[in-house]
């Protein structure tokens, strides 16, 4: 179960990454769409994907054992999109291959949460000097190029602590729905999944008549990293399902290196708006400083 738990946890890693890329590309090639315009946007859009997906995957117990599922899901639901709306803003300042390895900061956070409020997991050395070196890898990505705004690594820093609080009730979560019995992971991650993301798309709905009106590519440019962070999420649900946040986490980090490789191809096709153009010794550190993510995935699962 560790490797099908690890493999969803690359998988979402890769598709993440994908959609950091697209989130910055709307902020930055719509300037005057604030944070939360595009997080009501992607989250309808994402509703409505997920309410199709309800029709197909609904069991009865969902009314039933509605008192089980929905307080968990909704805080969830509020703390992600808090941390998601933080992310937003630092994504106006800080580019992508810089800033998707700095979310490898809430392990911190999730390792916390685990030991201080719910007393639910131990860690040994070896697991500690992983959490160390993910750590230590996000700020080496700091110092590879120009600094990183104050400003900004405040913003990430909030947005790490709301999806820290989110991955701990996925967690529970996801434990809930698979009571219904439903047989198989696959379809407790994509119910879980849709559960929550139908409630971001009504929270969306909600939000959107109190927001200034954009023109219709506003639209398209969200369109892209809904559908991706989509798919990350069902894989990430189903990482945590089988491996716990924490580590979950530290096979999802490898997404800075996913980031720092999209980076340089975007960086090299020109699109300098959303990457800014390094120098190989720059990437290359940048690059072993999420190597260092690798060998956490490995020292956390001896």
């Amino acid at each position: 179960m560790t490797i099908i738990g690890i493999m969803c946890g690359l998988v979402a890693a890769l598709f993440m990454a994908l959609a950091f890329a697209f989130s910055g590309r709307a902020v930055r090639k719509c300037p005057n769409l604030s944070s939360l315009g595009l997080l009501a946007r992607a989250h309808i859009m994402m509703g409505g994907l997920s309410l199709v997906g309800l029709y197909f995957l609904w069991v009865p117990e969902i009314v039933s054992e509605f008192q089980a599922w929905f307080p968990i899901t909704y805080y969830g639901v509020i703390f992600y999109l808090m941390g998601q709306g933080c992310l937003f803003m630092a994504q106006r300042t800080v580019d992508p291959s810089r800033l998707v390895p700095l979310l490898g900061l809430k392990l911190v956070v999730l390792a916390l949460i685990n030991t201080l409020l719910l007393n639910s997991e131990t860690y040994g050395c070896l697991q500690i000097f992983a959490i160390a070196c993910t750590i230590f890898s996000a700020f080496l990505l700091n110092n590879a190029g120009r600094k990183i705004p104050l400003k900004s690594l405040l913003w990430v820093l909030l947005a790490c602590c709301g999806y820290s609080l989110s991955d701990t009730c996925i967690k529970i979560q996801v434990g809930k729905i698979g009571e219904f019995g439903l047989g198989s992971l696959t379809a407790q991650s994509l119910l879980s999944t849709c559960l929550s993301y139908t409630m971001s798309g009504i929270i969306g709905v909600l939000i959107l008549p109190w927001l200034s009106r954009q023109p219709r590519k506003v639209w398209k440019l969200a369109a892209p990293f809904s559908l991706t962070w989509m798919v990350g999420i069902v894989f990430l649900f189903a990482c945590f399902e089988q491996i716990g946040t924490v580590n979950g986490n530290i096979v999802q980090s490898t997404r800075g290196i996913w980031a720092v490789v999209l980076g340089v191809l975007l960086a090299k096709s020109g699109q300098t708006y959303l990457e800014e153009k390094t120098s190989w010794p720059v990437v290359m550190r940048r690059l072993f400083a999420t190597l260092l993510l690798l060998l956490a995935i490995v020292l956390y699962n001896i």
